[in-house]
């Protein structure tokens, strides 16, 4: 695992990393995930297992930056996790990249995917799965997608750092 605190968090964790999770102590509270930096960037391989490594080291990170607002976390968190699964389930990529970035009044989560739809059915798409886009969109202040010349796929949200 490689763990830098620059202007930016970066975590990049490889399928090893995600294997011996939680054993591996310098996975449970990683210095990049403690830092102050605004934002937090997190590489991880296409795998079920990573979704709540990723939301873990989120936490970790909304911590950091004094977000102990319940809603709030709950709603970051759930967003996270959501956009991270979606990735991993609906597309062939081979690494996902959650970001996590917050200025005065809001927070801005996004998972950038490889843009490749995925051919088998996963074993997700059941009955009672679908509808976790329509859930962040109506939890979140704002919501959308962005799609690079390449294929590679941007969806993010924005969260208000301040309850109504």
């Amino acid at each position: 695992m490689e763990a830098t605190t620059r202007a930016c968090a970066r975590i990049v964790l490889s399928a090893a990393d995600i294997d011996r999770w939680p054993d591996a102590s310098d996975l449970r509270m990683p210095a990049a995930a403690k830092c102050r930096s605004r934002s937090l960037t997190v590489h991880f391989p296409a795998m079920d297992r990573a979704v709540p490594i990723c939301r873990h080291l989120s936490g970790i990170w909304l911590e950091g930056q004094g977000l102990t607002d319940r809603d709030i976390r709950y709603t970051a968190l759930l967003v996270a996790t959501e956009l991270a699964t979606n990735a991993i389930v609906h597309t062939d990529s081979t690494v996902i990249v959650a970001s996590l970035r917050r200025n005065r009044t809001h927070l801005r989560i996004q998972v950038r995917d490889q843009g490749r739809t995925a051919k088998e059915k996963h074993w997700h798409k059941v009955s009672g799965f679908g509808r976790g886009l329509g859930i962040i969109a109506s939890c979140t202040r704002e919501f959308g997608t962005h799609v690079d010349d390449d294929g590679a796929r941007t969806i993010w949200a924005t969260v208000a750092l301040a309850t109504d």
